[in-house]
């Protein structure tokens, strides 16, 4: 894939200590893709309020930082909002046409092909978890569920109004997502999308009544240009026979899917065998916690990469 780029962005919003802290996650993200994903052709890195590392080669010829000030409408700034953020990614100067999305708390564990995350006529290959919910009941949901989940059921549900395609069983998984740019835009300008939109890029924090770049995601599936594999992760729990026989049964799946935790102890087998994996600081996470974490990411990324000084 020519044309594939990875994009990086850092999520910030303004309460737990856990969105402002930094791990050292970008610096392990950056080394898992010099290592694994050489195809790359550049790397965007959004921030926002100049949040850019010391140890960032910024004059690496395939990192470009890209300001919150070049995709936003300058009277929407500043945001604290990410996904205020995901819908203006569509004006980073220069991305192609297939690009890769992901935080900075996400890696890269094994070596991937762009056939991976595309296929062979060029469709996206995104991954999705299965969630047990009752359509008629999607409004008394919306009322009573997180700011995270009601993004994604009121994705689904514009989806289903537009389209007429129910897919509100259907949630992302917490990992490296493929997009094709021409349908992001055709769907982020729709009649039917567009207003909420341009409102949503100017709320500075995160509301429950906003789109989640999953719509974007069904969008591309109900036209043909993305395929769906289901995720399973590989269980690592506590009970050692029943994990045993799910890991048989979904050997296949669990080779392919992105594993997430937000501590890494007691997960360290799963993280090995996952072609990618998400540590999602949680405020929940004490400082032995973090030290945990960030021992295990230098250990399994240990080796300099280009991109830093």
């Amino acid at each position: 894939m020519a044309g594939a780029t990875n994009e990086q962005t850092t999520e910030c919003i303004s309460t737990g200590v856990e969105r402002w802290r930094d791990n050292g996650e970008l610096k392990y993200s950056l080394r898992s893709l010099a290592e694994n994903i050489t195809w790359v052709n550049h790397i965007f890195i959004v921030t926002g309020f100049n949040q850019i590392p010391k140890w960032l080669n910024t004059r690496h010829p395939k990192i470009t930082i890209v300001p919150h000030e070049t995709i936003f409408p300058h009277d929407a700034l500043p945001t604290f909002n990410s996904t205020a953020i995901d819908m203006c990614l569509h004006n980073i100067p220069n991305l192609s046409e297939r690009f890769l999305l992901l935080n900075d708390d996400t890696f890269f564990n094994k070596t991937l092909a762009p056939s991976f995350f595309f296929d062979r006529r060029g469709r996206a290959r995104n991954s999705y978890v299965r969630r047990n919910i009752n359509p008629k009941r999607l409004g008394w949901i919306l009322d009573k569920t997180d700011v995270y989940r009601s993004k994604i059921l009121l994705s689904a549900k514009k989806i289903h109004e537009m389209y007429g395609r129910k897919l509100y069983t259907l949630s992302p998984s917490h990992g490296i997502d493929a997009y094709i740019k021409s349908s992001w835009i055709t769907c982020r300008n729709h009649p039917m999308t567009k207003p909420m939109i341009d409102k949503q890029v100017y709320n500075k924090f995160r509301t429950n009544w906003e789109f989640q770049r999953w719509l974007f995601t069904l969008n591309q599936y109900v036209h043909g240009h993305a395929t769906f594999r289901r995720a399973r992760p590989h269980k690592s729990g506590r009970n050692l026979i029943l994990d045993s026989i799910y890991n048989a049964i979904h050997f296949s799946a669990t080779r392919r899917s992105a594993y997430v935790c937000s501590c890494v102890l007691g997960h360290e087998k799963s993280l090995r065998i996952a072609p990618i994996f998400c540590i999602n600081d949680s405020g929940a996470n004490t400082p032995d916690m973090l030290r945990a974490n960030a021992k295990f990411l230098k250990h399994r990324f240990p080796t300099k990469s280009e991109f830093e000084k």
